[in-house]
C-alpha cells in the first residue's frame, strides 16, 4: 500500500499526456481534409495535410485508451484501489460527458425531439462519445478480472472481439468492443512494465519505430482498398469490415507500444519540466474543450477564409491548443471544474 509520503509518479504517462493532447488537437485539426468533418470555406484537397490527419489517427485514441488502462492497473496492483470503480467511473467519465453532451447539443445540434435529445446525451455527443465508450472498457475488464485464465487468452479473445463483433449496440457499447483490447493491452503492460523498462534500449526503440513506420506505410493505403461488402451479402461485409479493422489493429498496436516505450526511455533520462507536468493535468480537460473552439473557428466564423486551406489547420492548432489549456486551467480553479474534469 503507498502512504501519503511516499508517492509513486508515472512519468511515462505524464509525457504520453502531454504529447497526446497537443495529437489530439492536431487531429481534429487536420480531419476535414480526410474526410472527417465537412470542408470549410475556401478548402481544396490537399494530399500532404490527408496523410497527416492519417499518421496522427493511427494511435492517438488507442493510446489514450492505453494510459487509462496502465493507470487502471497501477491503481489496482500499487495502490491496491480496487473498490467501487464503477461507481468511481460514472462520476468521473459518464457525468462529464452528460454535462459537456447537453452543451454540445445546444451549440451544434438541431433539436429533433426529446427522444432524439436524450439519446444524443446518453451516447455522447460529438466527441463525447469517447468517455461512455472507455467506461465500458472499465466495465468490460472488471468482468474479465472474474474469468479465471491467463492474460494471453484474454487478450486474444479481444482481439477477436474487435475484429468480427457484428452488432452495433447503443451507448457505445459496441465501439467499446473496439478498444477495450487496448485498454486491456496497458493494462498487462503495467503488470510487467518493470521488466519491459528494464529491457528498454535506444536501438530497440529504433528498431520498433522502423516497423512501424514501414507497417504503417503498407497497410494504411491497404486498408482503404478493402471495399465494404453489400448489406446483402452479410458474410463478405462482415470479413471486409474485419480486413480493415485488422489493417488498424496492426499498426495502431505498434504504434502505441512504440510512443509507450519511448516516453519510458526518455523519461528515465529526462526530468520534466513543469509545463509538461501542467499540460497533462490539464489533457482531459483540453479534451473536453478543444472541439467547441475548433468547430466554432472552423465552421461558424470567416477565419477558415481568411487564412486559406494552407495555413488552416496549423493556425487551428496554434489557436485552440493554448486557449484550450487555458479554459481548462480556470475550470481546474473552481469547485465545479475540479468537480467535472479534476
Amino acid at each position: 500500500m503507498i502512504t501519503e509520503k511516499k508517492k509513486i509518479h508515472l512519468d511515462e504517462v505524464t509525457l504520453m499526456r502531454t504529447i497526446l493532447a497537443v495529437m489530439i488537437v492536431t487531429m481534429h485539426s487536420f480531419t476535414c481534409y480526410q474526410g472527417g468533418w465537412s470542408q470549410p470555406e475556401g478548402y481544396i484537397d490537399i494530399p500532404t495535410y490527408k496523410w497527416i490527419a492519417r499518421i496522427v489517427f493511427a494511435f492517438t485514441l488507442e493510446a489514450f485508451v492505453f494510459i487509462s488502462g496502465y493507470l487502471f492497473a497501477f491503481q489496482r496492483i500499487t495502490l491496491c484501489k480496487s473498490d467501487k470503480v464503477i461507481n468511481n467511473k460514472l462520476k468521473r467519465l459518464i457525468l462529464p460527458s452528460i454535462v459537456f453532451s447537453i452543451l454540445y447539443f445546444v451549440v451544434f445540434f438541431e433539436y429533433k425531439g426529446v427522444g432524439n435529445f436524450i439519446y444524443s446525451i446518453v451516447n455522447g455527443c460529438g466527441h463525447m462519445w469517447y468517455l461512455p465508450m472507455l467506461f465500458w472498457c472499465f466495465v468490460g475488464t472488471e468482468i474479465l478480472h472474474k474469468i479465471k485464465i491467463g492474460d494471453g487468452w484474454k487478450l486474444l479473445f479481444l482481439i477477436l472481439i474487435n475484429l468480427f463483433w457484428p452488432y452495433s449496440l447503443p451507448f457505445q457499447i459496441g465501439t467499446a468492443t473496439n478498444y477495450i483490447f487496448y485498454f486491456y493491452l496497458g493494462y498487462i503492460v503495467y503488470k510487467h512494465s518493470k521488466r519491459i523498462k528494464e529491457s528498454i534500449t535506444p536501438q530497440k526503440i529504433i528498431i520498433i519505430w522502423i516497423i512501424f513506420i514501414a507497417v504503417f506505410i503498407i497497410l494504411r493505403p491497404l486498408k482503404e482498398t478493402i471495399v465494404i461488402g453489400d448489406q446483402n451479402f452479410r458474410l463478405y461485409k462482415l470479413l471486409s469490415v474485419s480486413a480493415r479493422g485488422a489493417c488498424q489493429l496492426i499498426y495502431a498496436t505498434i504504434g502505441t507500444i512504440t510512443f509507450y516505450i519511448t516516453t519510458v526511455y526518455f523519461t528515465r533520462h529526462r526530468q520534466l519540466n513543469k509545463l509538461t507536468i501542467s499540460l497533462a493535468s490539464s489533457c482531459f480537460g483540453i479534451y473536453l474543450i478543444h472541439q467547441f473552439l475548433l468547430l466554432g473557428v472552423y465552421y461558424n466564423t470567416n477565419f477558415a477564409a481568411i487564412v486559406g486551406p494552407y495555413w488552416l489547420p496549423w493556425l487551428g492548432v496554434a489557436l485552440v491548443l493554448p486557449v484550450s489549456y487555458l479554459l481548462s486551467t480556470i475550470l481546474l480553479t473552481t469547485k465545479v471544474g475540479k468537480f467535472l474534469i479534476g
